[in-house]
């Protein structure tokens, strides 16, 4: 279980994301979409901490931590049981595909690196990838470094994976391979929490969809009901604007 309770962020005067309630079950898949500026991707980085909201609770698996009363190790428990697909990779350059995936096994887990490299080369070849261990960033497509950064989520067995808009920097033509990697995640019931303007993946591929908008949680549902029948006015306008354009 995932709770996020009366979460509340700032940046300087501006208030980003205004009492967020959130609760998201075991093996779901959840895709958050919204106009830009939203709050989508500040809610995310809540979620790990890579930003710190002011107020609010926020629980995965069996890990609390209330914003009030934030210590170190509460950052260190809630980063153990999420891991983070960016938008821009965020690959190390110096490092080989296989090097990337299995960083976090060698530094956080302290795992031996042939006990590693047996993990990081079977995620490889499960993302479609089997020939480039050997590959840097630069000798690799968009698409396939963004599927080496889910083989490297996938490799700290986490509780919950959140995608930040993991498609938006791609090709077009890139796109498909990155989503066809996360509807084979879905598949195994991977609990999944997806920022995404794709919003026929997000109504193929979501359990549930949240619509955000000016820092706030619009409306939420089944896929077919917030696509076909949206019952707010915002989430009715943003849908027939890209239905638009």
């Amino acid at each position: 279980m995932i709770k996020v309770s009366g979460l509340q962020k700032k940046f300087n005067d501006l208030q980003v994301l205004h009492h967020i309630d959130l609760e998201i079950n075991k093996g779901e898949v959840v895709a958050i979409i919204g106009p830009s500026g939203s709050g989508k991707s500040t809610l995310l980085r809540c979620l790990n901490l890579l930003e710190v909201p002011e107020e609010g609770t926020v629980v995965i698996d069996d890990v609390v931590v209330n914003m009030r009363e934030l210590a170190k190790k509460d950052m260190y428990r809630l980063r153990q049981k999420s891991a983070m697909v960016f938008q821009n990779y965020n690959l190390f350059k110096n490092k080989t595909a296989l090097q990337n995936v299995i960083e976090s096994l060698l530094v956080a887990k302290k795992m031996k690196e042939r006990e590693a490299k047996v993990i990081g080369e079977r995620l490889l070849e499960m993302v479609g990838l089997s020939g480039k261990f050997d590959n840097y960033p630069s000798m690799l497509s968009g698409g396939q470094q963004q599927r080496v950064g889910i083989a490297r989520a996938l490799a700290v067995e986490p509780y919950v994976i959140l995608f930040d808009e993991p498609t938006s920097a791609l090709d077009p033509e890139l796109v498909g391979e990155v989503l066809n990697v996360m509807r084979s995640l879905a598949d195994k019931d991977t609990t999944m929490i997806i920022v995404t303007h794709e919003m026929s993946f997000a109504r193929e591929v979501a359990d549930r969809v949240v619509f955000m908008a000016d820092g706030k949680i619009i409306e939420q549902g089944p896929p077919e009901d917030i696509f076909t029948n949206p019952q707010n006015e915002r989430t009715k306008k943003f849908l027939s604007q890209l239905s638009a354009s």
